[in-house]
C-alpha cells in the first residue's frame, strides 16, 4: 500500500470532515439556544457568543474526527484472507440476535409509559439486563469472528 496520497484521497479526506461538520451542528440545531429565548439585549448577546462558539467547536471536532476517520480507513492493515474451512457463525448468530432483540423492544414497549406504576420497576429492571446481556451477545459473537485466536 503506497502511503502518498493522491487527489482522490484528498477529496475523501476533505468529504469526511464536512460530513462530521454537518453531522455535529445537525445534532446541535446549528447552536441555535432555544433557552435564551428572551429579548434581552444580554440573552441576544449570550445566544451570539454561543452560536459562535458551538460553530467554532463543530469545526474542530470535524478536522479532527473526520481526519481520524479518513486516516484510519486508508491505512488501515490489510491482510490476504485464507480460505475458511469453519462455518461462518455471524451469518448465524447476529440475524438470531437481532430478531430476539427486536422481540424485546416489541415486549418491552408496554413498560415505556412516563405514567409507571412502582409495581413494574422490577419487570422494567428484568428487561434492562436482558438488553444487556443481548448487548454482550452481539458483541461477543463480532469479537470471536473478527479477533481470532
Amino acid at each position: 500500500m503506497s502511503t502518498k496520497l493522491g487527489s482522490r484521497d484528498y477529496a475523501f479526506w476533505a468529504i469526511s470532515i464536512i460530513v462530521m461538520f454537518l453531522v455535529f451542528e445537525a445534532l446541535g440545531n446549528f447552536g441555535n439556544l432555544s433557552v435564551l429565548s428572551s429579548a434581552s439585549q444580554v440573552s441576544l448577546y449570550e445566544k451570539q457568543l454561543f452560536k459562535i462558539t458551538y460553530i467554532a467547536a463543530g469545526g474542530v471536532f470535524a478536522i479532527f474526527m473526520g481526519s481520524l476517520i479518513f486516516l484510519s480507513l486508508r491505512f488501515r492493515e490489510v491482510e490476504q484472507r485464507t480460505q475458511k474451512t469453519q462455518p461462518d457463525y455471524v451469518k448465524v448468530s447476529i440475524p438470531l440476535l437481532l430478531i430476539s432483540g427486536i422481540i424485546l423492544v416489541f415486549a418491552a414497549y408496554p413498560y415505556f409509559s412516563p405514567y409507571l406504576p412502582l409495581q413494574l420497576q422490577f419487570n422494567i429492571g428484568i428487561i434492562i439486563s436482558m438488553s444487556m446481556v443481548l448487548l454482550l451477545a452481539i458483541t461477543f459473537v463480532v469479537y470471536k469472528e473478527y479477533f481470532k485466536d
